[in-house]
């Protein structure tokens, strides 16, 4: 079936609007179950993150499913179709599987290399799988960028230094503020951000005050961390203790505003250091012109880590050769389609290593009669085809269905293929 996948990112979406087309967690279900509901959408998985918001589908017809997706996706997003398509970029066939490895890669993110991504795929992969909307096209094709992003990291230096907007965010007000680790923060919102963020401020060595529209969870980060929990409608009371406050929710109102400056104590900090790491934005951009007060929002988080993205770029090439290969592989794998071809591929890979394991021993085999040697010929060959005589059966008896397309998936990816 074809593979299609549209996606918006920040960098072609309108400035600051972004997020317009972003998707809270709460909502991702019933949004994937609007778009999933497309005529001849047959598989789908959405991915949202504070950067980008793509849909990958499998379809059943080409001419006409293209369409469909359109309208559906912008009925998803609730944005007009035409809105959609003036910024969206839509990705086909091979285009769509490197699409998702060089997101799961990192190479896709402001901060090349960044960490957070992959945790994130896997939790879209995960949760449209076990909703029913993903199936065997996206499964394997879900479980090769998981892969595919964890060597990039593990294989080159993509990853080296700041790993995350989070960390990122962390570094930002150190540098800042000049503190190192003897001050007082708050983090809005335990999400990933959130999370992260709370963790690298309370590694530093600062004070952190955590805070959640849940408060049990607010009580679980900040139990992990060593940190102090409040309830979310008292922080603003806080404010004129803090450092520095990161917000880091998926809100769509502000959570401060021009009228809030005042709550920041000059004598206690000069200039308020605020991080709005929310999507949508938690603080109205005016709150940036009051006096004593700066907001930093993702765009400016990610320009102080510049630095940081030129050096990795000489990785980033590594990264494309890794993703290269694997993409052809896959596409490869896809096109053929059938089960004679990965049967034949592991049939051909056992015989390859029992050839190989006695080439190794032949040495210890010098001893020995012909006929002695044709006996472990045949023996290893009889042990090799018993081994996989029953897998191959249960891949056979289900040929042409959903589950077979499921086992030669998982056939594929256990014996990389």
């Amino acid at each position: 079936m074809p593979l299609v996948a549209i996606g918006i990112d920040r960098t072609n979406s309108p400035t600051n609007d972004f997020g317009r087309y972003f998707v809270s967690e709460e909502d991702m279900l019933e949004r994937l179950k609007v778009f999933s509901s497309a005529d001849g959408v047959e598989e789908a998985v959405l991915l949202c993150t504070c950067a980008r918001t793509e849909v990958f589908a499998e379809i059943t017809k080409f001419h006409g499913g293209i369409e469909e997706m359109w309208v559906n996706f912008a009925r998803t997003l609730q944005v007009d179709r035409e809105e959609l398509t003036s910024i969206a970029k839509v990705y086909y066939e091979r285009g769509a599987v490197s699409h998702l490895l060089r997101v799961a890669s990192g190479l896709e993110s402001e901060l090349i290399g960044e960490t957070e991504i992959l945790g994130q795929v896997r939790r879209a992969f995960v949760r449209s799988h076990n909703a029913g909307f993903c199936g065997p096209g996206l499964y394997g094709l879900f479980r090769k960028a998981l892969e595919v992003g964890k060597r990039a990291r593990s294989e080159t230096g993509i990853a080296r230094g700041i790993t995350s907007s989070a960390h990122a965010a962390a570094e930002l007000f150190s540098e800042t503020c000049g503190l190192d680790g003897d001050g007082t923060v708050m983090v809005v919102g335990v999400g990933e951000v959130g999370s992260k963020l709370a963790e690298a401020l309370s590694q530093g060595g600062y004070r952190v005050f955590v805070t959640s529209r849940t408060l049990d969870r607010a009580v679980h980060l900040a139990n992990r961390i060593n940190g102090e929990a409040i309830p979310i409608h008292d922080f603003k009371s806080y404010i004129p203790g803090l450092n520095g406050l990161f917000l880091a929710t998926s809100t769509r109102k502000y959570l401060l505003d021009i009228d809030d400056a005042s709550l920041f104590d000059p004598k206690r900090t000069p200039r308020a250091f605020i991080a709005d790491m929310g999507v949508p934005r938690n603080v109205d951009p005016q709150l940036d012109t009051a006096q004593g007060v700066t907001v930093y929002d993702l765009d400016g988080v990610n320009a102080f880590v510049k630095t940081a993205i030129e050096s990795r770029q000489q990785e980033a090439g590594l990264v494309e050769a890794i993703i290269e290969a694997e993409t052809s592989k896959f596409v490869d794998l896809k096109n053929s389609g059938s089960a004679t071809s990965t049967l034949a591929s592991l049939y051909a890979f056992a015989e390859e290593i029992r050839l190989l394991e006695l080439s190794r021993f032949s040495g210890r085999l010098e001893g020995l009669t012909e006929a002695q040697k044709k006996a472990v010929e045949s023996l290893t060959y009889g042990i090799v085809q018993k081994m996989l005589h029953r897998p191959v059966v249960k891949v056979k008896e289900h040929s042409g269905s959903k589950r077979g397309e499921r086992l030669l998936e998982d056939l594929s990816f256990l014996f990389d293929l």
